[in-house]
């Protein structure tokens, strides 16, 4: 084989390798894409639950009696955390 078909044969195994490698990536790609979609939906899911509970939490503590306020108001507070926590790690996953 002369020069010229060395270099194309060549250049064409180069390509060939370079089009699996990037087909590779591409169905690794898709995997991540696909576990980062699944976590998402599960923070998602567990945001969505904490602010029900919060919600429930502010019901009780708006129709509580004196007695019951405190204990109320703890729950409350403890709930608006975790509402919190889970809108910042909603916030901070959608940034990376």
């Amino acid at each position: 084989m002369g020069t010229r078909e060395d270099y194309q044969a060549l250049m064409e195994k180069q390509l060939n390798a370079w089009k699996a490698q990037t087909e590779a990536f591409k169905a690794a790609a898709e995997q991540i894409e696909a576990h980062a979609k699944a976590q998402y939906e599960k923070n998602l899911e567990i945001l969505r639950a904490k602010q029900t509970e919060a919600w429930e939490y502010f019901h009780k503590l708006k129709g509580a009696n004196e007695g019951a306020w405190a204990q109320f108001k703890a729950h409350m507070d403890k709930a608006r955390g975790e509402v919190k926590d889970a809108v910042e790690r909603m916030t901070t996953k959608s940034k990376q």
